[in-house]
Order: C-alpha cells, then structure tokens, then sequence
C-alpha cells in the first residue's frame, strides 16, 4: 500500500522495521545482536522513539551494550491497570539455584573473551549437591536436571545450544535477569537456599510470552566462597 498506512484502518506512525521491532521486544524474553535480522540494532538504533511507545504500556527499555542485549522492564507504579503485563512465572529450586550458578559462571568468564560453557554433567552435579540426601537417587536427580534445563533453554533463553551434544553457551542476558551487584550476594542467595529452613521469597523470570523482568531482592553479605 502506497504511504505509511500497512493495512486498512491503519492509524499508526512507526514503520515496518520498528513496529517489527516492538513486537520482538514485547514477545521477550529479550533480543540480542545474534540475531540474523538485525533487530537489536534496528532497536538501539531507534531506541528513543521505542521508550516513548513502551512508555505508554508502563514499561521500560533496558538495553546492555556491553553484551549486546535489549529487554524490557515494567515500571514501578502502585496504580491500579498498571501490571497488566507483568504476568510471571515461578522459578523451581532447581532451576533457581542453577541460575545462580550459572552466574557466578558467567561472571568469572567476563573479559576473556571465551563463552561460558556448562555441559549437563555439570548441572547434574549442581543439583544433586542440593536435594536431601535422603531422597536423592540417580533417576530423580536427572529428572530435575532435565526439567530446568528443557525451561532455560526452550522458555528463558538463557542456555543456548552448541554444536555438541549437551553442552550450552550460558546467555549474557543473564546479568540482566539476575542483577546482582555483588557476587557475595549470589553466594549468599544459594546458600540460604540449601538451608530448608530459610525463609526466602521466591525468585521469578518472565514469562516467556510477555516483556517483564523478575524482581529479586538479593541478601547483603560480603563475599566469600563459592558453595559446593
């Protein structure tokens, strides 16, 4: 159709490009400059026009460009209508934890130019340190490895295949998911986790099919050593 109208009835004034743009980021959970389509550029490119727009929905745009990747956030606001987009699903313990080791992961890979790698050997592993001993069995502990890696890899994005078979590149979206300042604050985080008599409040991610960000409210403490 000839001018900026896309289809009949058509009110809006963003062109293809950015109005594709917008419905990747509200698709979530977040974009990044691996994509062959250029949408993360298209999104830094234009990003002032894109908050505008979010801002209308009471959300935020994040975008990281260190590691090169864009997401969103919704706004803090008390007002009633306001979370209408902020749907979200619980985490498991297992996954929990893994997240939070693939974090410290991560971040130990930081500026050496190498991605940061973790096999399902070493899931396995993570996650049988955490269940009861005294309900730990080989076969329940793959299904709790299985089950949190099938949702961060096909839901949250944030283990990425490589060409060998059970090993996964860890995102680097997953600072944003996780915003931890400090690595004493993941330390501790896991460490009240193991502790089944811990009070926490359990972590969220985004719904896969909606734009929001979880909320965690890491515990203060001053670093220390990894957990086993």
């Amino acid at each position: 159709m000839d001018g900026p109208e896309l289809f009949p009835g058509d009110t809006g004034t963003l062109s293809l490009k950015l109005r594709q743009a917008l419905v990747r980021l509200l698709r979530g959970p977040y974009l990044d400059a691996s994509s062959s389509d250029n949408v993360y550029n298209t999104v830094v490119d234009n990003q002032e026009e894109l908050r505008t727009r979010l801002s209308e929905l009471f959300l935020t745009l994040v975008i990281d460009e260190d590691r090169k990747v864009a997401l969103l956030r919704p706004v803090d606001m008390p007002e009633p209508h306001t979370a209408v987009l902020q749907r979200q699903r619980e985490m498991t313990r297992e996954e929990t934890l893994l997240l939070l080791r693939m974090r410290l992961i991560l971040d130990r890979h930081t500026g050496t130019g190498n991605d940061a790698v973790i096999a399902r050997t070493d899931i396995l592993e993570i996650i049988e340190g955490y269940v009861d001993p005294g309900q730990r069995d080989a076969k329940s502990v793959e299904d709790l490895a299985d089950a949190a890696i099938r949702k961060l890899v096909q839901e949250r994005r944030l283990l990425l295949p490589t060409e060998v078979a059970d090993v996964w590149v860890i995102s680097g979206a997953l600072p944003l998911a996780l915003p931890y300042e400090h690595i004493g604050d993941i330390i501790t985080f896991m460490q009240a986790l193991s502790d089944a008599s811990g009070e926490l409040p359990e972590p969220e991610l985004p719904d896969p099919e909606q734009p929001e960000q979880p909320k965690l409210e890491p515990a203060t403490a001053n670093d220390g050593e990894e957990p086993a």
